[in-house]
């Protein structure tokens, strides 16, 4: 494990790597990414991904570094024609065919090619009565659905849905059960209404690993903004694979944001996830395009105003270290944008001071006045701003430097 707090690259805290915090983590040898856009993403309300948009997505997927990439056969017959596409396409990325706990969807998934299978049954109390089950209904579909799967020599992992609103007592029985009938190659804890804290997270898949001698998987909703959290809480506590969905998609709040979690667990945590980050702001966008999700100016990494500064302070900031030959990265807002394929941008508005007129000016190619004209610059744009409630675009600004210019 690296100690990355500080690179050429990004600077994290270091309080992330002190002895005591590192003391109370089980970290795993390797983290696996699951990657669900093209199923939970896709029940995004509204979402619909066509055969060919899956197949971009899933390219796109391989080219990031994603370990898996997990679809639905059963769901329509385009949806096994874009598994047999997806197959095709030889990607290094292991193609996963996410089941219902029924045989008949365990086939659909054989007759596309797919070697593994996530096979999903509810757990809970809550979900149980609702249908009319009780917990033994939900393990005998689910042992026969493996027993199938690994009929056929699929690789299976065992999915418990709302696993995090099921009793410790229920959850042991559930998956001692199935566990020991239809011996799956692993097991997934779903926090299917994201209602579990990072640290119940953490103890819960504690548990999970001392009690089973297999690899855990943790599936992670975004209701209350924990999604990355409970993720990065889980491989804390020991947990072999994260699932994902890029940009955070999925229904309700949505998943735990890929791009979020492979970037944390690399640099805050030390794990060499092998991603090609730089690929990053390319594939997110992607999915905004065919999702037509559009991503809020302000979403983590890779929203249109994170890697964007207005203040006048922070951009005269940056101009000195510049001068001063000081590295940059502890004013890198922690890492440097082109590691996830983006640039760093300033914005023109009321917060802006003179040396973010300066940098405007040589960033359009346009000359740079006298000290004395570009505070006059600077107080049109601050006009600007105040009176229409909002940046200076650059075609306004251009309009401001040359009013400001003929009254020289």
């Amino acid at each position: 494990m690296s100690n990355p707090y500080e690179t050429e690259q990004w600077c994290m805290s270091p309080y992330d790597f002190m002895d005591e915090v590192r003391a109370e983590m089980h970290l795993p040898p390797k983290v696996i990414i699951h990657d669900s856009t093209l199923r939970d993403g896709e029940q995004h309300p509204g979402v619909v991904f066509r055969k060919e948009d899956k197949v971009a997505i899933a390219k796109a997927l391989d080219e990031y570094g994603v370990h898996r990439i997990e679809v639905m056969p059963a769901v329509s017959p385009e949806d096994a024609e874009a598994v047999v596409e997806i197959k095709k396409l030889g990607l290094k990325a292991e193609v996963v065919g996410f089941c219902r706990s029924d045989v008949d969807d365990v086939s659909i998934a054989i007759k596309t090619g797919v070697t593994a299978a996530m096979i999903e049954v509810f757990c809970s109390p809550y979900m149980l009565h609702a249908s009319g089950w009780v917990l033994e209904n939900a393990t005998d579909k689910m042992v026969k659905a493996t027993r199938h799967a690994k009929e056929h020599g699929l690789r299976v992992t065992n999915f418990a849905v709302d696993g995090t609103r099921t009793p410790w007592d229920d959850l042991k029985k559930f998956f001692d059960t199935v566990i020991s009938q239809g011996h799956p190659d692993a097991i997934c804890i779903a926090d299917t209404r994201g209602v579990m804290l990072p640290q119940a997270t953490y103890h819960l898949v504690r548990k999970l690993k001392k009690e089973y001698d297999l690899p855990v998987e943790i599936h992670a909703h975004n209701f209350f903004g924990f999604g990355t959290a409970d993720a990065v809480a889980a491989v804390c506590a020991g947990a072999d694979v994260v699932h994902t969905a890029v940009n955070g998609l999925g229904e309700g709040a949505g998943n735990t944001a890929l791009e979020e979690v492979t970037l944390a667990l690399e640099m805050m945590l030390g794990i060499n996830m092998g991603m090609n980050f730089t690929k990053t702001y390319e594939l997110c966008r992607l999915v905004e395009k065919l999702s037509n999700v559009p991503l809020q100016s302000t979403k983590p990494l890779v929203g249109d105003k994170v890697f964007t500064t207005e203040s006048g302070i922070a951009v005269s900031r940056l101009f000195r270290m510049k001068e001063k030959n000081i590295p940059l990265v502890p004013y890198s807002d922690s890492l440097y944008p082109e590691v996830i394929g983006r640039t760093k941008g300033v914005m023109i508005g009321k917060r802006s001071g003179r040396a973010s007129i300066e940098y405007k000016l040589k960033e359009l190619c346009m000359d740079v006045p006298h000290v004395e004209v570009q505070q006059k610059i600077l107080e049109g744009v601050k006009e600007y701003a105040l009176k229409n409630k909002k940046a200076v675009p650059d075609n306004a600004f251009k309009t401001i430097v040359k009013k400001v210019l003929s009254k020289k």
